[in-house]
C-alpha cells in the first residue's frame, strides 16, 4: 500500500540525490497523491502491502517529496544514495526515470534535473581532456574552435571524404567530423576512411602550420566493435573519436570512457535522437539531464544547440546547457528548473554549437557563447560559392572580425571569401 512520502520540511543531506520533475496527474488524481506515487514507484513502494519491507528498511530508504507546487506542476524528490549503484548511469535512470513514466495516474511527466551528491561525483571519472585539454591539444586558446562536418552526410567514398576534409583543414578548420549516420557503410569503409582522412589532416598541418584533428564516428552495433574502431583510430595516430550518445546507450558510453584511460582519445558526443524524449516540454527527460550525465561519465565535448541555427533550442535553454558543461559550481535557477550542482574535480565539457550555421552568424554566436565554444559549420562551409576552402576561410575571417570588433561588412571589403558568404547568406 502506498506510503506517504510528502515531507515538505525535509532538508536534503549531502548523501541525497535531488530530482526535479514536471508532473501532470491524470483526471481525478490529486497532485499530492501523484507526487507520493512518483516517489514510491521510483524507490521502495509497490501496488500492495508487502511483508518483505520492514519498518526499519523503509525508514532507511524512504524518499522524501520536499517540494510540491501544483500551480507550477513541479515536484522535487530527495533519494538517499543507498538506493543506487553509484557508478551506474543505467541503474540510476532505471530508478528515477524508469517505471514512473508508465504510471496510469500520470498524464505527463518530465525529469527536469538531477543534483548528484558528492559520493556519486567521486565515483565517475569525468572528461579525460575536457575543454581546457582540447584547447591545449590544438594550441588554440583565444578564439572559438572552428569545425565542419563532411557533407553530404553519406554517399561519398573514402577518397572523396578525405578530400573534403583536407579542403576544410586547408581553409582554416581546426576540426573535421563525420556526421551521425556515417559509420561503416560499403561505399565508405571505416578503416580506409580513418587512414585517408588522418593523412589529409597531416598534409594540411604541414601546409598551414596549425594542428588539425579528425573525429571519426565509432558508433557500432556492439561495444566490442565500438572499442575496436576506437583502437584503429589510436593505432593510426588519431586523437579523436565521435560517438552517437543516445543510440549507443549509457552502458556503451561508460565502457568507452573506462577504456579511454588506455586509448587516450578526445571523445566527441553527438546528441542525435535526443529530441525523441527531450523536446516535449511536458513529458520525457530534459537535455539538461543528458548534459549532466555526459559530463559525469566523461565525454569531452557535447552538442548543446546554437540558438541561431536550424535546430530546436531556445536561448535560455542553450545557455543553461553551456553553464552545466563549463562551470565548476552551477547555481540553482528556478526559472530553468536547474538545481545547484558542485562538480568537484570533474572537468568542464567543451560546448559545441552545430546545426544550420553559416559565417554571417558568427558575431551572434560569439555574443552567446564567448570564446569557449566549438562552432561547427556544415552547409555553411561546403555551400559557399567558392567551395569548401573558401567556406572555411570565410568562417575564420568572420571569427577574426568579430573578435577584433569589426563588422562583417567592413571586414568583407578586404576579404573576398567573407564577402561572398555575405552575398550568399547575408
Amino acid at each position: 500500500m502506498l506510503k506517504d512520502y510528502i515531507d515538505l520540511e525535509y532538508k536534503p543531506t549531502k548523501r541525497d540525490f535531488v530530482c526535479e520533475y514536471h508532473l501532470e496527474p491524470a483526471q481525478n488524481v490529486s497532485f499530492t497523491n501523484a507526487c507520493s506515487h512518483l516517489a514510491g514507484e521510483s524507490s521502495i513502494d509497490t501496488w500492495s502491502d508487502i511483508s518483505t519491507l520492514n519498518p526499519q528498511l523503509a525508514e532507511e530508504l524512504k524518499p522524501h517529496v520536499l517540494f510540491a507546487d501544483e500551480n507550477q506542476q513541479t515536484v522535487r524528490v530527495a533519494y538517499t544514495q543507498d538506493l543506487f549503484e553509484l557508478n551506474s548511469v543505467p541503474q540510476i535512470l532505471s530508478a528515477i526515470a524508469g517505471n514512473i513514466f508508465s504510471m496510469k495516474l500520470l498524464n505527463n511527466l518530465r525529469l527536469m534535473d538531477i543534483s548528484f551528491p558528492h559520493d556519486v561525483i567521486q565515483a565517475f571519472k569525468g572528461p579525460k581532456y575536457g575543454m581546457q585539454g582540447v584547447k591545449e591539444l590544438l594550441g588554440v586558446m583565444e578564439r572559438p574552435l572552428i569545425g565542419t562536418i563532411v557533407k553530404p552526410k553519406v554517399g561519398l567514398n573514402s577518397e572523396k571524404h578525405a578530400e573534403v576534409a583536407y579542403n576544410a583543414f586547408l581553409g582554416g578548420c581546426d576540426l573535421v567530423k563525420d556526421d551521425e549516420n556515417l559509420t561503416d557503410q560499403k561505399f565508405n569503409r571505416f578503416h580506409k576512411r580513418v587512414e585517408l582522412t588522418l593523412k589529409a589532416g597531416e598534409k594540411a598541418e604541414a601546409q598551414t602550420g596549425e594542428r588539425k584533428m579528425y573525429m571519426c564516428n565509432i558508433t557500432a552495433p556492439t561495444c566490442e566493435e565500438m572499442l575496436k574502431r576506437a583502437r584503429i583510430i589510436r593505432d593510426l595516430g588519431g586523437e579523436y573519436a565521435m560517438i552517437d550518445i543516445i543510440p549507443v546507450g549509457w552502458s556503451a558510453l561508460q565502457s568507452l570512457r573506462d577504456n579511454n584511460e588506455d586509448l587516450g582519445l578526445v571523445l566527441h558526443a553527438h546528441r542525435c535522437m535526443h529530441s525523441a524524449f527531450t523536446r516535449n516540454p511536458r513529458h520525457g527527460i530534459s537535455m539538461l539531464v543528458i548534459a549532466k550525465l555526459i559530463r559525469l561519465i566523461g565525454l569531452d565535448q557535447l552538442h548543446i544547440g546554437t540558438v541561431v541555427g536550424k535546430m530546436h533550442g531556445e536561448r535560455d535553454e542553450v545557455l543553461a546547457l553551456r553553464d552545466e558543461c563549463v562551470l565548476k559550481n552551477v547555481p540553482a535557477s528556478p526559472d530553468m528548473h536547474m538545481l545547484e550542482q558542485d562538480w568537484g574535480s570533474i572537468k568542464p565539457v567543451f560546448p559545441v554549437a552545430s546545426g544550420g550555421l553559416e559565417p554571417t552568424m558568427v558575431p551572434e554566436l560569439i555574443k552567446i557563447f564567448g570564446k569557449d565554444a566549438i562552432m561547427q559549420f556544415g552547409g555553411g562551409i561546403h555551400g559557399h560559392p567558392g567551395g569548401t576552402v573558401a567556406g572555411a576561410m570565410a568562417c575564420r575571417q568572420a571569427v577574426d572580425a568579430a573578435l577584433e570588433g569589426i563588422s562583417l561588412e567592413e571586414y568583407a571589403k578586404t576579404h573576398s571569401e567573407l564577402k561572398a558568404a555575405l552575398d550568399t547568406w547575408g
